[in-house]
């Protein structure tokens, strides 16, 4: 049994030489001195200018959306399109009728992405 829970002296040379492997060594085998560099400096970070978050009370129509695009830019307005429900994308695409990217059954099999991606397009011209 002492011979299995032993370990052989060139194991524990592996072992020994694993551990030490950790500290860097010059071409003739001594121990290098590790050397501290000087932490870098960044430039601080200057805070975002996002606008501040737009709410509206209630589902959004066209007319409080063109009234937020006017008043508070496109930014602001992708930004409360982004965090609206897709159905409700949907039905305020279909408010635009005919005027907006996509019609129809694009509307019903678009996804989020594609509908505010549209709503962007349309508010740029």
């Amino acid at each position: 049994m002492d011979l299995l829970l032993s370990t052989s002296p060139e194991k524990a040379k592996k072992k020994a030489r694993m551990t030490d492997e950790s500290e860097p060594r010059g071409g003739s085998g001594q121990v290098v001195e590790k050397k501290e560099e000087a932490p870098v400096k960044t430039a601080p970070k200057k805070e975002d200018t996002k606008p501040a978050p737009v709410k509206v009370d209630g589902p959004v129509d066209r007319k409080k959306l063109e009234a937020i695009v006017k008043k508070n830019g496109l930014d602001s307005a992708l930004e409360l399109l982004s965090k609206t429900r897709v159905v409700d994308l949907r039905s305020l695409a279909r408010e635009f009728n005919g005027e907006f990217g996509i019609a129809g059954r694009e509307i019903t099999h678009a996804n989020k992405k594609v509908l505010v991606d549209e709503f962007r397009k349309f508010f740029k011209k």
